[in-house]
């Protein structure tokens, strides 16, 4: 069975026309006729019903499972595809969400070794779109920060910190002198909050609501000390995760104390099927292994010498 003709299949189930498949693949109309004769002889069912007169084609009950079970086949396909390509290039691909390349990732990549730092390859995503990259094989593995509990249907999820949530302000800001905050105190406040960030915004939302407040948002930015320093110039407050590595000269993180509030949870995640070469399983050993030194408790030993 030819991985293109189930692509022909998929389009065709879509479109449901000959001409558009065939301008969408740059092939001639009889090529993905051909295709479909194939399918049809391997499977030993008629697949689609062809009428003339509309110019369109119909799923058979046959053609409709095979829909149902080709999408399936292309995926797995393109993301053997995508992994073998990274094989080659003895690189390990992992998804790394801003505030946990700001605040963890410093102290694990000094345990990492050269070389495998040298073949880690990173990239910036956000908290849902890593878990969406995982899924369809883009990413090898990649921290993941949430809330609530990842489906681990999939997955394996590695915990390896939880931190609160906390009101930045300026040290200057009448706000930053109570020593804490309820979020009900905010309503006349203005916000200078992360964009691309799912977990951040879940959370934020998350206690506005129970709060009954409707945020006033002067700014979005994806750059965590961009934020602090805005917030440091006084021209709004924040609302950041509580990590020691987020501290800002002239910035004060008020801890909340609305009953029930969420928690930021780190973990790092990799599908359940993945397959690594040797080079590429000594890097994700040392992932593995330095995932504990990115606890802000926790002392980092010195390197060997």
């Amino acid at each position: 069975m030819r991985i293109t003709d189930l692509q022909y299949y998929l389009a065709l189930a879509d479109y449901r026309n000959f001409s558009q498949v065939s301008d969408k693949f740059g092939v001639s109309q009889p090529t993905i006729s051909l295709a479909m004769q194939r399918l049809e002889k391997e499977l030993g069912a008629k697949l689609i019903l062809r009428h003339a007169a509309q110019k369109n084609v119909h799923l058979t009950y046959a053609g409709k499972v095979l829909r149902q079970h080709a999408a399936a086949m292309v995926e797995q396909y393109q993301v053997a595809q995508t992994e073998i390509k990274r094989i080659n290039q003895e690189s390990l691909l992992i998804g790394l969400p801003p505030i946990i390349q700001v605040a963890y990732f410093p102290a694990i990549a000094t345990v990492l070794s050269d070389d495998s730092l040298t073949h880690l390859k990173t990239v910036e995503v956000g908290a849902q779109e890593a878990i969406d990259q995982l899924r369809n094989g883009e990413l090898d593995a990649s921290f993941v920060s949430y809330l609530d509990d990842i489906d681990q249907s999939e997955f394996n999820l590695i915990p390896f910190d939880e931190q609160p949530f906390a009101i930045l302000a300026a040290d200057d800001y009448p706000l930053a002198q109570q020593g804490s905050v309820s979020f009900a105190d905010l309503k006349d406040e203005k916000f200078i909050l992360l964009k691309g960030n799912f977990v951040h915004t879940q959370a934020f939302n998350q206690l506005a609501r129970t709060a009954h407040i409707q945020a006033n948002v002067l700014f979005n930015s994806s750059e965590p000390y961009g934020i602090l320093s805005l917030i440091q110039q006084n021209r709004g407050i924040g609302f950041m995760v509580a990590h020691p590595a987020l501290t800002f000269p002239g910035v004060t993180a008020l801890p909340i104390t609305d009953d029930d509030q969420p928690l930021f949870k780190v973990g790092f995640a990799y599908r359940k099927d993945l397959v690594l070469t040797d080079e590429q399983q000594q890097i994700f050993n040392e992932l593995l292994a330095a995932t504990k030194y990115g606890r802000p408790d926790h002392r980092i030993p010195p390197l060997e010498e």
